[in-house]
């Protein structure tokens, strides 16, 4: 009779559920979510997550890589149904899916923060510079000028806020910190209206949006009833069929009938008027569309996001100084005022031949200095002008607000004096 020892039921002994060098779904998107005192995780793709709150994403199956709830990913441990019944009051997977992903905690990577983090800086940098201008020149601003920018503001971003969001955020911040080197661009927009309301859009544009108007026209919308000939044109038409014409009489008869045609015809017009307006007014003029003429055929259109300052508005060589930013031409050919957008006011009527006789002089072209009033012929003496000592002078007094001096009272201010004003804070 032989005897064997049994084995020692030690610790050590005990299998192991996840070996040591093993990591279960370690290459995932992690979302936690932690409710009724129990941690719950679910495994995402990666880059998924994000379009999902986003709306962009419907199907959820190209989410998640697997419908199952974990209390700890890594370990591969899954959540009792007990848990999930008290935390959710379902044991139904997807929905608690659903819920993890609609309020849980995104676990990300250091590297993929930093990515997200220069993506989403990328995204606002690109919306300030498609929606702010230069305040004096009215051009557009450079993607590097805007980074510098919103650096040196010390503009913070929030990962889990949208690019736009963010971006109308730091213009704002933007235009407040520095005025003298952003500002919002202006929109292009165009309502359409009936001919009866027009005056009361075009007062509504300019007294509370403070719009400047680029164009108005008319249209009709349908057929409408022929007007009556006048009298010369009815005793010229007589003559040539060789009919008797018409009394005074008869012609005074018809002159309501006339009168009632425009008055029909006017109806039937529709008025549409291109203008330019600050950003901040497209609420109140949807409002004034979609609300408070609701029926009554008012659209709002969108032309241009941002109006851009024209070469020639900017000091640069052209051939219409006077044209300002890029607008539609006013209705009758009327040019706009210089160094700003269209005229207000409505088309003026064509003066008479009379005055036609005299000719206009025409637009002085060249270079202009605002900062110190002057005007340049050409380029190379522009460019000269502004890397004197005479400019740069007057630029300062211009952030101090101050008048700029000519070229005579620079030269007779003493050299202590001016090497004193330059070097004041």
């Amino acid at each position: 009779r032989v005897l064997v020892r049994a084995p020692s039921r030690s610790p050590w002994a005990m299998a192991i559920k996840v070996p040591v060098g093993q990591k279960r779904l370690t290459n995932v998107a992690v979302v936690r979510l932690k409710k009724g005192g129990v941690r719950f995780e679910i495994a995402c793709y990666k880059n998924k997550v994000l379009n999902w709150r986003e709306g962009v994403e419907k199907d959820i199956n190209e989410v998640l890589q697997t419908d199952t709830v974990f209390t700890n990913v890594s370990k591969a441990v899954v959540a009792k149904e007990k848990d999930l019944q008290k935390a959710f009051g379902t044991v139904n997977l997807e929905e608690c899916c659903r819920i993890i992903l609609k309020s849980g905690d995104l676990q990300v990577s250091d590297r993929e923060r930093e990515v997200h983090m220069e993506g989403l800086f990328r995204d606002i940098v690109q919306i300030v510079v498609e929606r702010c201008v230069h305040p004096q020149t009215g051009r557009q601003l450079t993607a590097l000028t805007v980074e510098h920018a919103l650096k040196s503001i010390g503009f913070s971003m929030q990962p889990d806020h949208a690019a736009k969001r963010q971006a109308l955020k730091a213009i704002e911040a933007l235009e407040t910190k520095m005025p003298e080197s952003f500002a919002r661009a202006k929109m292009r927009l165009r309502m359409t209206c009936p001919e009866r309301l027009k005056e009361e859009i075009r007062k509504f544009l300019l007294e509370t949006c403070a719009a400047q108007i680029d164009s108005e026209s008319s249209m009709a919308t349908g057929a409408s009833r022929p007007s009556v000939p006048s009298a010369c044109n009815a005793e010229a038409a007589n003559a040539e069929t060789g009919e008797p014409s018409k009394s005074d009489e008869q012609s005074k008869q018809e002159e309501p009938q006339a009168d009632a045609s425009g008055t029909a015809r006017q109806e039937g017009l529709v008025c549409s008027i291109t203008f330019v307006c600050d950003p901040c007014h497209y609420r109140e003029l949807d409002r004034l569309a979609t609300v408070v003429h609701k029926g009554e055929g008012v659209s709002l259109q969108v032309i241009t996001q941002a109006v851009l300052c024209d070469a020639s508005a900017c000091g640069l060589p052209g051939d219409n100084v006077a044209a300002g930013f890029k607008s539609a031409p006013i209705s009758g050919g009327a040019a706009g005022p210089p160094g700003g957008y269209a005229s207000l006011t409505e088309p003026k009527a064509p003066a008479p031949a009379v005055a036609k006789a005299a000719p206009a002089a025409p637009a002085k072209k060249g270079f202009k200095c605002s900062a110190c009033a002057a005007d340049f012929e050409d380029a190379g003496e522009y460019r000269s002008h502004c890397r004197s000592e005479f400019h740069n002078y007057n630029l300062k007094r211009k952030v101090k607000g101050l008048a700029p001096v000519t070229e005579d009272e620079f030269i007779e201010i003493g050299l202590d004096l001016r090497e004193g004003f330059q070097g004041a804070d």
